[in-house]
């Protein structure tokens, strides 16, 4: 935590002052593959609410849902299609902040370790994410429909709120795992974006955020090896599909895209680098709907 919370700040600082440096507009864009020479820049701000299911895998109890509040920031790159002119490719980063409050909690008499015990288990976080998505869309006029998936990194805090009762501390220990220190966490969000004019659009998306009680980066690593590689054959046949026809690029991004990134969270459920034999993660999932700003 000493060293933790300043590095993630200067990230932050960092990434925000390249945000607003950025130059916006029109610029040549080297790509070779399926775009024309031109994109551009758009700055946008998204916010977002949702109810989230929390869950570890081996704890017998249940977890209390938790309310999500979540803003983003950051800068779409946008480009034609160089076969159809119907569709465009959306290259998206940027920073969020999500918020997790449980609602209408009891406090007991008893506590253990300073935590209410009560008839529910119960927490809130707060999670700092940085934004790495891709996504295509189909353009009518002034209005868009993006397909958009999400593989991003981001770094969580968890706070207990109120232990259950019917639990014992051997249960409880698996949400106090996280308690004291931001832990190292990832996350997939498959999302729809009806743009209904240049600047206003509507969101929708499920994310699922695991969160780990520690890091073991060579095991990390190898987990991320092969789901890059997975992500990597995945794209060949996009690109297949994208071949025969354009205008299904899309759908066959967002579908195939979508189907890795959460089946690599489902087989990471039990172990958190999976294939290899290491702790249980924090499942954070959500559907949320938001409001965006496309400057």
């Amino acid at each position: 935590m000493r060293y933790t919370t300043p590095l993630i700040i200067a990230l932050t600082l960092l990434f925000s002052s390249t945000l607003i440096f950025a130059q916006g507009g029109r610029r040549k864009n080297r790509a070779k593959n399926d775009t024309i020479d031109v994109s551009i820049k758009k700055p946008f701000l998204d916010v977002y609410y949702g109810k989230a299911q929390i869950s570890r895998q081996g704890m017998t109890g249940e977890i209390s849902n938790t309310d999500i509040y979540g803003i983003a920031i950051g800068v779409k790159k946008e480009k034609e299609h160089k076969e159809s002119d119907e569709v465009i490719i959306q290259d998206k980063n940027g920073i969020s902040l999500t918020l997790g409050e449980a609602k209408n909690l009891q406090q007991g008499d008893s506590l253990y370790q300073g935590v209410s015990l009560t008839k529910t288990n119960a927490l809130d976080f707060w999670s700092l994410g940085f934004i790495n998505g891709m996504g295509y869309g189909y353009k009518w006029g002034s209005s868009t429909l993006m397909l958009t998936v999400e593989d991003n990194t981001s770094w969580t805090s968890i706070n207990p709120r109120t232990y259950s009762l019917m639990q014992g501390p051997a249960d409880w220990q698996y949400i106090m795992d996280f308690d004291g220190t931001m832990r190292l966490s990832s996350s997939m969000t498959s999302s729809l974006e009806f743009r209904v004019s240049n600047t206003v659009s509507l969101t929708g998306g499920y994310t699922w955020n695991q969160v780990m009680p520690r890091h073991l980066f060579w095991y990390w690593m190898g987990s991320e090896i092969i789901e890059g590689l997975a992500g990597n054959a995945v794209d060949r046949l996009i690109e297949n599909f994208t071949e025969m026809s354009p205008k299904s690029q899309p759908v066959m991004h967002f579908v195939l895209k979508s189907a890795v990134l959460y089946g690599m969270k489902e087989m990471r459920r039990k172990y958190m680098n999976w294939p290899f034999e290491t702790a249980t993660p924090m499942n954070i999932t959500y559907w949320n709907i938001g409001v965006g700003l496309t400057l």
